[in-house]
């Protein structure tokens, strides 16, 4: 019983030195592989170029890089000068046989984004000052009196077909419509009907109602008239007018 118990423990101890073997050799190796690779793929590291600034027909890559170029507006960069990069320059890649190239990714200006002022005659000046918002320009509207139609755009500073910087500042001229300005009603008392018509019109009134009345006063001349001699009114008003007419021409027409 007793060699059979010593066979045992002799067994076990073995056992554990071997496991105990075995672990030491496998904790040596990680911490050697860790500092030393003796497995890792055969390569070189390089270190990544500083392109931020650089005009990209300056740039020459070399043949482990891989780049991949992307534009946009930048007002702050000329167009063609390199604006940001990734890897960041100065960092360091390590290229392997299964690697042997590193991707850089740069993000090159356009400039200033431009466009180029379309001709907005006649649009009407609320959907032409939209469209030029959507476009990126500044707007400002200034009504004007002139004889086109009230609320059309008529001119812009500065002029259609300009290219024009986004955010730049375009002026529209919208039309106001003509003015009306204020004219003095004149004394039509005496005078012949056409003799008042022809005065109205040239003072920029409007003939309004003609009617006539019995007056002792000469057949055909003006006898009454609606607004006051020397009224200022404003200019297009109508002026009504009451035309004398002899009593036997009553008798003659009943």
């Amino acid at each position: 019983m007793n060699r059979e118990q010593d066979r045992a423990g002799r067994r076990f101890w073995r056992r554990a030195m071997l496991f105990s073997a075995l672990f030491f050799f496998l904790a040596v190796w990680v911490v050697f592989d860790s500092l030393f690779q003796p497995l890792a793929p055969s390569g070189r590291t390089v270190e990544i170029p500083h392109f931020c600034g650089m005009h990209q027909d300056g740039i020459t890559f070399a043949d482990w890089m891989d780049p991949e170029i992307s534009y946009r507006y930048d007002a702050t960069a000329p167009a063609g000068v390199v604006l940001s990069q990734t890897p960041s320059g100065g960092s360091k890649r390590k290229l392997t046989k299964d690697f042997p190239q590193c991707k850089i990714t740069l993000v090159v200006s356009l400039g200033t984004e431009t466009c180029v002022l379309p001709d907005l005659t006649g649009e009407d000046g609320r959907v032409a000052e939209a469209k030029l918002r959507e476009m990126g320009l500044s707007v400002e509207v200034r009504r004007v009196e002139g004889a086109y139609p009230v609320g059309t755009v008529f001119d812009s500073e500065p002029r259609a077909g300009e290219t024009l910087p986004t955010g730049a500042r375009v002026v529209l001229y919208v039309s106001a419509g003509v003015a009306h300005k204020s004219v003095s009603v004149p004394s039509l008392y005496g005078l012949s009907r056409s003799d008042a018509l022809v005065q109205i019109w040239l003072c920029q009134l409007s003939v309004g109602e003609i009617t006539e009345a019995i007056s002792d006063a000469p057949a055909g001349t003006v006898i009454q008239q609606s607004h006051q001699a020397g009224t200022l009114v404003a200019g297009g008003t109508k002026i009504s007018l009451v035309i004398a007419r002899e009593a036997n021409d009553t008798a003659a027409q009943d």
